[in-house]
């Protein structure tokens, strides 16, 4: 079976193909901007329909796990909401459109919990809730886009009997991740200024004021459970699924443990309040997911970050920064 990875040399991309080797009967095709598998000669902009639907064509796929986005932290989606929304837009209806025409029955499709609503009716949110009511206005032209993606999910699934399952991740971090300094997400992008400005001796600055809150998952645990999603036995329906711990931290507590493993004393930490804190909190249910995956063992918040720093100063000349 033949199965096609969209931002395949992204995050999560980068996560599958730790475990896909491991995988008999399914070849993994990873497809990207910079990259298209297959003997195509060149990268795939999924925003063109006519180039995916030539690739589409020429591999016919079995699967699609379908990760590829226009993303950024907070101060990329707070100044760029017209980008956001027109290339996921374009991007999600290219490639539902040639699955269908091609008939690819059954796929992954990744949404994030930053698109839930902003003021919800309560917490925790659940898989019911996405289009409750509006989001965070700091990040609405990506989380309309999104939520238009578990729309058209559902509509295909009604109308072509397509089993096209929408899971919910909260913030993903970990190896081979994007360490922008400035449009990067949370995690990534504060280890690479604490890492740098720490060898400078600059000042160590964090913006905001550390207190909201945020559930987050190892993008190695959600590798895993989109291919058991996909090819296992375990989730046997098609509507959205959350994917996290039980776990909520602040964003400081965050913080400090980035700057234990790179070696920074907290004190030295100067919190800039000018900056946005973004949505406080949206914290979301995992409840659903255990009823489905009661035993699933997720990594610590500890690990994963310690992990993901030690591959970045191994790799940083190499990094995607």
């Amino acid at each position: 079976m033949k199965i096609c990875v969209t931002g395949g040399t992204g995050l999560v991309g980068n996560a599958i193909k730790i475990f896909s080797d491991m995988i008999d009967y399914h070849t993994f095709y990873y497809v990207s901007k910079s990259n298209a598998d297959n003997n195509y000669g060149k990268g795939l902009d999924l925003t063109v329909l006519k180039d995916v639907d030539d690739y589409f064509k020429r591999n016919q796929f079995d699967y699609i796990i379908h990760l590829a986005a226009n993303v950024g932290g907070l101060y990329k989606n707070m100044n760029g909401n017209i980008e956001m929304f027109n290339d996921n837009i374009l991007i999600n209806m290219n490639v539902l459109t040639v699955c269908n025409k091609y008939n690819i029955n059954r796929g992954i499709f990744c949404l994030s919990s930053c698109i839930y609503p902003n003021n919800p009716s309560r917490f925790p949110m659940d898989e019911t809730m996405i289009h409750e009511s509006p989001p965070h206005i700091s990040n609405e032209g990506y989380a309309y886009a999104k939520r238009m993606l578990e729309k058209q999910c559902s509509h295909y699934n009604k109308a072509f009997n397509r089993e096209y399952i929408c899971l919910i991740p909260v913030n993903l971090y970990g190896k081979h991740d994007y360490f922008n300094l400035k449009n990067g997400h949370f995690i990534p992008m504060i280890m690479h200024r604490f890492h740098r400005e720490l060898l400078l001796g600059n000042e160590l600055i964090a913006y905001g004021t550390g207190k909201p809150l945020r559930q987050f998952l190892y993008v190695e645990d959600f590798a895993r459970i989109i291919l058991d999603v996909l090819l296992g036995d375990h989730y046997n329906v098609t509507t959205p699924l959350i994917c996290c711990n039980d776990q909520e931290y602040t964003i400081k507590n965050i913080v400090d443990m980035i700057a234990f493993y790179i070696g920074i004393d907290n004190d030295a930490i100067h919190w800039d309040t000018t900056k946005s804190d973004g949505c406080m909190k949206k914290t979301v249910t995992n409840a659903k997911f255990k009823s489905f995956y009661p035993d699933f063992q997720f990594t610590p918040i500890d690990k994963g970050l310690e992990k993901t720093y030690s591959w970045f100063k191994e790799n940083y000349p190499h990094i995607r920064k």
